[in-house]
């Protein structure tokens, strides 16, 4: 886990005979970074939810660590007969996580629960008849991946979101109905859900990647990154520049004069 900051420290003994505030260059395989970051991201998780409920019902959010930050809410609104119905995402939580080196960059992909339905029609405005009718959004192996780039952030190393890919099958599902207009109604419904489908797919990954790029998210990501830029008795490091290969990091960083000496 803190591989990466022995490396640092070996490093720091090789320059201690160099001249003092000379930068020095570290890289580091993408491979051992996954290793690192997959012992942080433990505490990352998301939840999703926009479906209208009481008082002390919880939103959708990105948790990272012990701070949580909020996501827009994701729902499609539709006219129909009079009425104004939406699509809205209901109690989807990650279950598992995991990091993994892709080119140029570490894919954290979360496994979300696919219990019950993951979305459901509701009654924007209106008397709302064709309700009971509309079909659900079943989720078959829901995941979220995102990509993230390593990148120089204030001295130290934060990872900015460079990619979002929504995965697993959603489709609608009309409820046991013997009724033909019931039918006929989910039938109809089918367009609605599918749109609201597409939706989801394509405002999520810009949701998220809104949000984790943020300024207040990348300082949270840098601080918890800083603990492993600190190399014993050496003391932390500047970072100075990031540039990533297909398979490694190289790291410009330089200790102050003070910690030369």
């Amino acid at each position: 886990m803190k591989s990466v900051g022995r490396l640092l420290a070996a490093a720091a003994v090789a320059l201690a005979a160099m001249v003092p505030a000379r930068a020095a260059e570290l890289r580091i395989g993408l491979d051992e970074l996954t290793r690192l970051v997959q012992s942080i991201a433990d505490g990352t998780s998301i939840y999703l939810n926009s479906a209208p409920g009481g008082l002390f019902t919880s939103y959708s959010y990105i948790k990272i660590g012990t701070q949580k930050f909020d996501l827009p809410p994701l729902g499609k609104d539709f006219p129909k007969g009079g009425s104004t119905y939406a699509y809205h995402v209901k109690d989807m939580s990650s279950t598992s996580i995991r990091v993994a080196a892709v080119n140029r960059a570490l894919r954290l992909t979360l496994s979300m629960e696919s219990d019950g339905p993951e979305a459901v029609p509701s009654c924007v405005s209106g008397e709302c008849p064709l309700l009971a009718f509309l079909p659900e959004i079943e989720w078959t192996r829901p995941v979220i991946s995102i990509d993230f780039l390593p990148v120089h952030y204030k001295g130290s190393v934060s990872l900015q979101v460079k990619d979002v890919i929504v995965g697993g099958v959603p489709q609608p599902v009309c409820r046991q109905h013997s009724d033909f207009w019931a039918k006929t109604a989910c039938n109809l419904g089918r367009a609605f859900a599918n749109q609201s489908i597409a939706k989801f797919k394509s405002e999520l990954p810009k949701t998220i990647k809104q949000v984790v790029n943020q300024p207040e998210v990348q300082q949270r990501i840098a601080d918890g990154l800083k603990a492993y830029l600190t190399v014993g008795t050496a003391g932390a490091v500047s970072i100075e520049a990031i540039s990533v290969a297909s398979n490694n990091m190289t790291v410009s960083f330089r200790f102050s004069a003070a910690q030369a000496k």
